[in-house]
């Protein structure tokens, strides 16, 4: 399987508008086991702040605060800031962390009345709390990939920062509609591993 994602317009509240574009090729076999129980050594850290139809002035204040954060904790981020065309206004931080075995994403959003540095805090304080675990999938990862581990063949297990309950109610549905039994070690707020036999799904 394979996926080309693009984002040509953000969309922000209450105007929205936003965009994506997607191209998906279906994998003509099963997909493999994805097996991720440790990050492995941090590679990199990359920062991006954005802001559409404001004054750029508010990406770099965001982005200066999120380098301050993250160079005390020892870090030196590659940034990034820019403006993205979209109907409406906005700003938005991302936070991109590259370990030899996984990637991990953090984001906060601007809204009206909302200090640039509380985006970028917001945004930081997310990543921290990952970085201080063990757990390879970040909280918001793990129950995407959930579905994808129920379709590969063979088993797959991967690691967990933070067992939520998003995660519980999809490996729940997930087990509706597809004959497989997940086991999760951990219990929601804490640190965790989840692992499941998939069924080898391919297309006709």
């Amino acid at each position: 399987m394979a996926a080309d994602l693009q984002n040509p317009l953000r969309g922000y509240y209450p105007v929205g508008g936003g965009e994506i574009r997607s191209v998906i090729i279906p994998a003509k076999e099963p997909l493999k086991p994805l097996n991720v129980t440790e990050r492995g050594p941090l590679v990199r850290v990359k920062v991006y702040s954005t802001v559409s139809n404001m004054a750029i002035s508010i990406a770099k204040r965001q982005l200066d605060r999120v380098t301050s954060r993250l160079e005390c904790q020892g870090l030196i981020p590659e940034n990034r800031k820019d403006e993205a065309p979209s109907p409406g206004k906005g700003s938005f931080v991302f936070i991109l962390a590259e370990f030899e075995n996984i990637v991990a994403g953090f984001s906060a959003l601007g809204a009206a009345g909302k200090k640039a540095e509380t985006v970028a805090d917001e945004a930081v304080d997310k990543f921290l709390s990952y970085f201080c675990k063990t757990g390879a999938m970040d909280p918001h990862l793990s129950d995407q990939v959930a579905a994808l581990m129920a379709l590969a063949g063979g088993e797959s297990r991967i690691t967990v920062s933070e067992v939520t309950n998003h995660l519980v109610a999809n490996i729940q549905v997930i087990e509706r509609f597809l004959p497989v039994r997940f086991t999760l070690e951990g219990a929601p707020g804490t640190e965790g591993t989840l692992s499941v036999a998939g069924c080898a799904f391919k297309t006709a």
